[in-house]
């Protein structure tokens, strides 16, 4: 006869309270995301540290894409793209570290080129 009985029972528990503990980070997660009323969401996009970081994209209700651009720590970085609620190009926008730096390209309605301005700092610099 043995001393010592193992007991296996302290494994269960712990599944259990990971899968609870996995479940409501899950569902805190997918609440946290505004959406419109019908469902759609006004905006995807991921953060790091607390800050906006990647790829982001924001919809209209309709779920065409009303903007999109790139974050890197929490910083307007790349090509920034606003979109009509038909889906048609608006603006095309260089950003360098936060502040409008090249190319600001605005379309009309018929997706041509209506100006074009060039930006360094936030300040106009050239008009076209």
């Amino acid at each position: 006869m043995s001393v010592f009985r193992y007991d296996s029972r302290h494994k269960v528990v712990a599944g259990i309270l990971v899968i609870v503990v996995s479940a409501v980070g899950f569902y805190l997660r997918d609440r946290e995301k505004p959406k419109f009323d019908n469902g759609q969401a006004k905006q995807i996009g991921n953060q790091v540290d607390g800050r906006n970081h990647g790829l982001w994209i924001w919809y209209f209700p309709n779920g065409k894409k009303k903007m999109q651009g790139t974050f890197v720590h929490g910083k307007r970085e790349g090509i920034w793209i606003t979109f009509s609620e038909k889906g048609d190009t608006l603006s095309e926008a260089t950003y360098v570290n936060d502040k409008l730096n090249g190319r600001y390209t605005i379309f009309d309605d018929r997706n041509r080129v209506e100006k074009t301005l060039f930006y360094k700092n936030d300040q106009v610099q050239k008009t076209n």
